[in-house]
């Protein structure tokens, strides 16, 4: 409940400390009213830093924290202004057969009829807790009197612990680390204020103008000017409604990184203008489907926006190219159904292949270790060590293609006993053997008219 009218003062006027309190209570929640109608979920850590060697030994330790609870409560041990919590041992409550155990900041919620401040020192579920402090005089800096100040009575609990009397900001998700210790996980993003709380979010933000970069010049090398000309190709259009959504979203981000003072849901809301946009070039995708901004799980909503807009931006196909859906079968086989019968007509089959051991050992391996084959016969061809179909490298993919930066390219030939299997079964198979590890593939059909 939130207290908005002032207190009449007049003279000659009885002064008891509810005068003072509620003068208070008008003050904090008329900032915290204007607070919420300028910005959306005002809550979180501003910044925030843990004992990373304390929890190896089961104790969640802060060694220090900024933020505002959502009822406008606000908090910063960075200046000295609070004291940080009390350290919490989670050995005893994180189970056996648990998985993971999520701890967070709590304090106890206004209480109108309660106790709201305990006088004794013991804050039980009282808000405050009194703590004399010396204060001089502001005029003078001498005449120092104990003064009684309110003194957050903040706390780490778990998550079995949160219940209605409690305000909570959700601090970190703790796993083991296999070694009979503890950890904290790196994936996991609390409610912030600042995009700079959590490093994950930033790491994030500089992951996308990075993948932006990248797209954008890929997509700049076939252009040979600046504009619109005569004769352009439904590709060549295609392509520059693509760049236009890259590049109107790069200049805010790289505004969002350098600045490092945008909310989470500023960066949410660029990236799912982006998203949206990408759903353009997909007739698959939907953009009702596209996660909604969720400050209490951040985690989750940037994780699904982002793997949204990597997948979609491999997925510039143009009418004239076919995808085949390449399923991975470990542990070196990789399967799809070839399900438009215009790819066994008049077409080039076009495969890329990446690994983690670069560019060099692609090119010079590729064609000789990896086979394709139907999916029936693809194992067959490498028990007996037979070759499948030819792959010729092409240093410059089809212009129907839009080339990942990861990949390299290779025609396939379209001759022999395996490619009359494979227009047979509409199945093929793909055999990319452990010299190529963390192998990347995707399979393309370009149609000819």
């Amino acid at each position: 409940m939130k207290f908005l009218s002032r207190v009449v003062w007049s003279e000659g006027m009885y002064l008891g400390p509810q005068h003072f309190q509620i003068q208070n209570r008008y003050f904090e929640d008329s900032v915290r009213f204007a607070i919420e109608q300028t910005w959306f979920e005002p809550w979180g850590l501003s910044s925030y830093e843990l004992d990373g060697s304390a929890i190896e030994n089961g104790r969640v330790s802060l060694i220090s924290a900024h933020g505002i609870f959502e009822d406008g409560l606000v908090f910063d041990s960075t200046a000295g202004c609070d004291p940080l919590p009390a350290e919490r041992n989670i050995r005893d409550v994180f189970l056996p057969s648990a998985e993971s155990l999520m701890v967070a900041l709590a304090v106890p919620r206004w209480q109108e009829r309660q106790q709201n401040c305990a006088l004794n020192g013991n804050p039980e579920n009282s808000r405050y807790r009194a703590s004399e402090r010396h204060i001089r005089d502001l005029n003078t800096g001498a005449d120092g009197k104990p003064v009684k100040l309110c003194e957050k009575n903040i706390q780490i609990i778990t998550q079995d612990e949160i219940g209605d009397d409690l305000l909570t900001i959700p601090l970190a998700r703790i796993r083991r680390n296999g070694a009979g210790g503890f950890m904290y996980d790196p994936a996991f993003v609390p409610p912030c204020t600042k995009l700079t709380a959590s490093r994950r979010l930033m790491d994030f933000l500089g992951q996308f103008i990075e993948i932006f970069e990248e797209k954008r010049k890929a997509l700049m090398l076939p252009r040979k000017s600046g504009g619109f000309q005569a004769g352009l190709s439904q590709l060549e259009i295609s392509n520059f409604w693509f760049l236009h959504a890259i590049n109107d979203a790069l200049a805010v981000l790289k505004h969002l990184h350098a600045s490092k003072r945008g909310h989470p849901e500023e960066l949410f809301r660029e990236l799912s203008r982006v998203a949206g946009a990408l759903c353009t070039f997909n007739l698959e995708s939907d953009p009702n489907t596209l996660p909604l901004y969720d400050h209490r799980n951040l985690e989750y909503c940037f994780g699904a926006l982002g793997q949204h807009i990597r997948e979609h931006l491999e997925i510039l196909v143009p009418s004239n190219t076919v995808n085949i859906t390449i399923q991975p079968t470990p542990p070196n086989f990789y399967f799809g159904d070839v399900t438009d019968q215009r790819c066994f007509g008049r077409s080039r089959w076009i495969i890329g292949i990446g690994s983690s051991t670069g560019e060099a050992e692609v090119l010079t391996k590729a064609p000789y270790l990896v086979k394709v084959c139907s999916g029936l016969f693809v194992s067959e061809l490498v028990r007996r060590a037979m070759p499948g179909l030819t792959l010729v490298h092409l240093p410059v993919p089809p212009s129907a293609i839009s080339p990942r930066v990861d990949l390299q390219y290779f025609s396939i030939s379209k001759s022999g006993p395996c490619w009359d299997h494979i227009c047979d079964t509409r199945r093929v198979g793909i055999y990319i053997p452990n010299e190529l590890p963390d192998a990347a593939v995707e399979l393309r059909v370009v149609l000819e008219s």
